[in-house]
């Protein structure tokens, strides 16, 4: 009866562990190739002696949002804290940016 009860709740649950951990390795590939890609911008343009404060500010504003979503499934407050401190870094490079174009 065990058996038949969990395979109910997993029906119930309209999840699959095989699909949820396909999603997660290609979200992490996925922003891995983000991250290269936004660092060999940004070494350009440090080399090109441009500003580079919004390639800073689109990393950041992805793991700030990734961060505070993350808080709201688990209220684990390091989490929180990460998501505030990554967000107002990423803010403090977008105005730098803005400033540096204008």
């Amino acid at each position: 009866m065990k058996k038949e009860k969990l395979l109910n709740s997993y029906r119930n649950e309209k999840s699959d562990e095989g699909n949820d951990y396909i999603n997660d390795i290609s979200d992490e590939k996925g922003f891995f190739a983000m991250l290269m890609v936004i660092m060999i911008i940004t070494i350009y343009k440090i080399y090109m002696n441009l500003p580079f404060g919004d390639t800073g500010a689109i990393s950041l504003s992805f793991l700030s949002f990734h961060s505070i979503g993350r808080y709201k499934q688990t209220k684990e407050k390091d989490t929180l804290v990460y998501g505030i401190i990554t967000a107002l870094i990423g803010i403090t490079f977008l105005v730098w940016y803005v400033i540096e174009t204008i």
